[in-house]
């Protein structure tokens, strides 16, 4: 019987210990997650190319949302600009860039914050089928 007894004890506590412990939209004892992102960014290690997120004020100041933008190249013939959307919920993001002939490209990834208690982003880095980007101030 006290087998059974501390087995239960023991199980109630490792529910609630997973549960604590898995929420992913809560940072730092279940504050929610408004991250500050919109901005023009750089890319990091190509000096001609940046990439403008600009959420609008619906979407600024929330946990997650929606966005448009621009990927902007400086090439020898002027400036290139070619349209994104994309959304965010918490830390994670996600963009679409729609190139020349219509042709897109999907960038997915996380968004790294000063702390957990300010908001601002200063790294975002990302993945796609074209490889790793990393935008940073």
């Amino acid at each position: 019987m006290k087998t059974s007894n501390a087995l239960r004890i023991v199980l109630g506590i490792l529910v609630v210990v997973t549960s604590i412990g898995c929420g992913s939209e809560d940072v730092g004892g279940g504050v929610t997650f408004i991250p500050t992102f919109n901005a023009t960014w750089p890319v990091e290690g190509d000096e001609d190319r940046q990439i403008s997120l600009q959420p609008n004020e619906d979407n600024k100041g929330v946990e997650k949302g929606i966005f448009e933008g621009a990927e902007i190249l400086q090439t020898d013939s002027g400036e290139v600009q070619n349209p994104l959307a994309g959304s965010f919920n918490g830390l994670n993001i996600e963009f679409t860039i729609t190139r020349e002939n219509n042709a897109k490209v999907k960038y997915t990834g996380l968004m790294v914050p000063v702390s957990e208690t300010d908001h601002q982003i200063v790294r975002i880095e990302l993945h796609s089928s074209e490889g790793n980007l990393a935008l940073a101030f």
